[in-house]
């Protein structure tokens, strides 16, 4: 797959996720276990823990939503390529012309490429808005397909309440403070019986048991930069 085709599914996916599973901020984290469990739910309760952020990353990266998400990734870079091949084919042109910075004869061609730089740049911002838009959809989707499916399966097997948390003794692979702390967020539960946890069953149901988490290390254009776009020294301001 080309570079520009390829798509980064979101920008801090883990923390986006996160804030909907009830961010608090960092002083005030949400912490149950079972011994105080009880003071907050009613008799009879029967609790069950889901790693629903592990479930929404699988389910955007299955085949349900990879392949629409390259289609439109490939759709918006395909306007911004032809922009870029336009460039280099004006550079080409005015850079062959005999002293272009102070020649007549070149500075129709270099205002036509400094105005579609400014279109490219433009371009690029309203694609990358559309991109993101998109995303988010399709995670909204995943995140209800998530819980809908969390739901029957408690039904099923009597539980009353489900929190949404990572496994506490699952590890943390973040390099950096605030992932660390996103980390940490992710996993409001920090006693439970894994008896109890319905992460598995909720991927089976789903059919997702072969899927790995695409990475997300950041966001990212539907297209590279302009690498046509001429140094400061070859595109002089209109005197």
């Amino acid at each position: 797959m080309k570079n520009v085709e390829r798509v980064v599914v979101f920008s801090g996916l883990a923390f986006a996720i996160a804030l909907g599973l009830g961010y608090r901020g960092v002083g005030t984290p949400a912490v149950a276990n079972s011994a105080t469990s009880a003071s907050f739910v009613a008799d009879g309760a029967k609790i069950a823990t889901v790693d629903v952020l592990t479930v929404v990353e699988r389910l955007a990266s299955s085949d349900r939503y990879t392949p629409a998400r390259e289609q439109k990734a490939k759709s918006l870079a395909a306007p911004i390529e032809q922009i870029n091949k336009e460039l280099d084919t004006l550079r080409q042109e005015f850079t062959a012309i005999p002293d272009f910075q102070n020649n007549a004869e070149a500075q129709p061609k270099i205002q036509q490429f400094q105005q579609k730089s400014q279109n490219l740049e433009t371009l690029r911002q309203t694609a990358q808005n559309e991109l993101e838009s998109f995303n988010v959809a399709q995670l909204q989707e995943a995140y209800k397909i998530a819980i809908d499916t969390t739901n029957a399966i408690a039904g099923t097997r009597g539980y009353t309440h489900v929190f949404a948390s990572k496994p506490f003794e699952s590890k943390m692979t973040s390099t950096n403070v605030n992932g660390v702390l996103q980390e940490m967020l992710a996993r409001p539960i920090v006693r439970t019986n894994m008896a109890d946890d319905l992460t598995d069953a909720v991927i089976k149901e789903l059919k997702l048991e072969n899927v790995k988490p695409l990475s997300a290390p950041g966001a990212a254009a539907p297209a590279p930069a302009p690498a046509s776009a001429a140094p400061a020294s070859e595109t002089p301001e209109k005197k």
